[in-house]
């Protein structure tokens, strides 16, 4: 699932050459006012370096399903309890609102698919569709997803699925300069891929068995590094420099750890707490 989160690549958001001016259209009339504000009107060379900063973003991040994929292996109960409840959709007003969950709602759909929670995948898929029908990009997520409900009961065509929706979704938005979108649904999936991660891990020990799942955990704090300084870039805009100034606090609680055997229970609570405050935040 390499393209969910590298948006994903979530990869989930990647090529919709196809969604040109005409398809361009349709969506952009879907779209309400609160997106319309956050169409891209930097001058060329601005574009440029945020397109470069995006996609740097993108390549230099895992699979979400790699880190999930381990956990699972390792034998960890899925736990419904730390997802962002599907019912939560409809509060999401806001265009940056929006874009975040859409992202967070990607990973918690792929999580519930990977894990076979079929009823909760419904229900993820359900308000995700919403989402996307807000942000304008619906008949993009509808394109490859028609099939969902058929193909419940086989994981790893509803995980492709889900990462091609996403993939497609993020050469739509990308193609119409919608880069601030684009990158908060980006942020939304790297924090929720954080969050699940280390809540799910920060009451064990580390092992044989387990050490390389601390080192995805550790591995992170690169992601984050990259969507600093992509939101950097993207500070002029007021949830985005907001944004920004939360992730900076949690990357200053990630940068004290400095191997991944220093990734202790103490110092994963803490970690869990800065990730929980930055999360709190994004689906309140």
């Amino acid at each position: 699932m390499k393209r969910i989160i590298a948006i994903l690549s979530l990869s989930g958001i990647i090529f919709l050459s196809s969604c040109g001016s005409q398809e361009s259209g349709n969506n952009t009339a879907a779209v309400d006012s609160t997106l319309l504000e956050l169409m891209d009107t930097t001058a060329e060379k601005t574009h440029e370096i945020l397109d470069f900063k995006f996609f740097y973003t993108i390549a230099n991040l895992p699979s979400p399903m790699e880190i999930i994929h381990a956990i699972y292996s390792y034998e960890v109960p899925f736990n419904k309890d730390l997802l962002n409840s599907p019912a939560a959709e409809g509060k999401y007003s806001t265009a940056y609102k929006k874009a975040i969950n859409y992202g967070i709602y990607g990973i918690d759909m792929a999580y519930a698919a990977f894990y076979g929670q079929n009823q909760d995948l419904l229900e993820y898929y359900s308000s995700t569709r919403k989402l996307s029908e807000k942000l304008g990009v619906q008949e993009t997520f509808d394109k490859f997803t028609t099939s969902f409900r058929e193909s419940s009961d086989n994981k790893d065509s509803l995980i492709k699925m889900i990462d091609r929706a996403y993939a497609e979704t993020d050469a739509y938005l990308k193609t119409n300069r919608r880069l601030e979108v684009a990158a908060h649904v980006l942020a939304g999936t790297i924090i929720e891929v954080q969050y699940l991660s280390v809540e799910l891990m920060k009451d064990r020990e580390q092992n044989a068995r387990n050490k390389d799942i601390f080192e995805k955990i550790y591995n992170q704090k690169l992601y984050l590094d990259n969507l600093v300084n992509l939101m950097t870039e993207m500070k002029k805009f007021p949830s985005s420099a907001k944004l920004l100034a939360e992730l900076e606090v949690l990357k200053a609680e990630f940068d004290t750890i400095k191997t991944p055997d220093e990734l202790t229970k103490e110092n994963l609570y803490k970690l869990s707490a800065a990730i929980q405050k930055v999360r709190g935040g994004m689906i309140s």
